[in-house]
């Protein structure tokens, strides 16, 4: 969804009276306020449904967010949308600090480390974001193989001229073609 980010999904319902349970990629996150328009959408972009939020509150004991949208007043019309992906448009995001950026920005950057003559090694491409539930992490596909960067430092050592300066050991790195 082109000019929007995904903050999460919705995980299911919360209570009987239309609440979502979501699970946010980022559980810290401030953007979902009450009036701001989110979309909810079918993995890989089917029927997007747009919304105003309500109201948002944490989940006590959880890393979920409870969210009641507009529009969305009983369970039954809260479990329809058990699933679908929870977009935000960039617009409506808060302002970033200057040394912050969203993982997202990231996809297409190249990958590089620092060789001991100062020249850069090319490590491949950043092709997507996941998170294992501990942490974020880089998609990075190298030679045709893709392999995984957390991302955090030590490992994001700098970002600049559309790369990301990494610190990382070969050992996280995929196996030569001619070592298979």
């Amino acid at each position: 969804m082109s000019g929007s980010l995904q903050l999460g999904y919705v995980a299911g319902a919360h209570g009987v009276r239309g609440a979502l349970e979501i699970k946010l990629f980022n559980p810290g996150s401030a953007a979902l306020a009450a009036g701001v328009r989110i979309t909810l959408s079918e993995r890989g972009g089917g029927d997007p449904r747009s919304f105003e939020v309500t109201r948002e509150a944490a989940k006590p004991g959880s890393d979920r967010t409870r969210l009641w949208l507009l529009g969305v007043d009983s369970r039954e019309a809260a479990e329809q949308l058990r699933g679908r992906e929870l977009w935000i448009a960039r617009a409506d995001l808060p302002d970033l600090a200057e040394d912050e950026f969203y993982l997202a920005d990231l996809i297409g950057h190249e990958v590089v480390r620092r060789c001991a003559d100062a020249s850069f090694e090319s490590l491949g491409e950043i092709v997507g974001v996941t998170s294992n539930t501990a942490q974020d992490l880089f998609e990075v596909r190298l030679r045709g193989r893709e392999w995984l960067l957390p991302a955090f430092a030590p490992f994001i050592v700098a970002i600049e001229d559309q790369r990301v300066i990494v610190d990382v050991h070969d050992e996280l790195l995929p196996e030569p073609e001619d070592r298979r």
